[in-house]
């Protein structure tokens, strides 16, 4: 699995980040973009103070997983690892 931050345009000045993983190489998703395919990202997490927690902690009523509109996508930045294990 392969983990990735996308930062997208949601009218916000900085926008917004999800942060998740993928079966799908980097090379994959950029294609995916390009094309105007939607992105998917699986087992969610979000950073609380500086601490990598799982989209449950934040609200366990939704699944954790998105679709990305590729019209709104501003950047694609893979992790070496899973963020949960990677240290500071």
């Amino acid at each position: 699995m392969n983990w990735y931050k996308v930062r997208i345009k949601d009218g916000s000045e900085r926008g917004y980040t999800y942060v998740g993983s993928s079966p799908d190489s980097l090379e994959t998703i950029a294609a995916k973009a390009a094309a105007g395919d939607f992105i998917r990202l699986h087992d969610l997490l979000y950073y609380d103070r500086g601490e990598v927690k799982t989209w449950a902690e934040w609200d366990a009523r939704e699944e954790s997983t998105v679709l990305i509109n590729a019209t709104c996508i501003i950047a694609i930045q893979p992790f070496k690892a899973d963020p949960r294990t990677i240290a500071k």
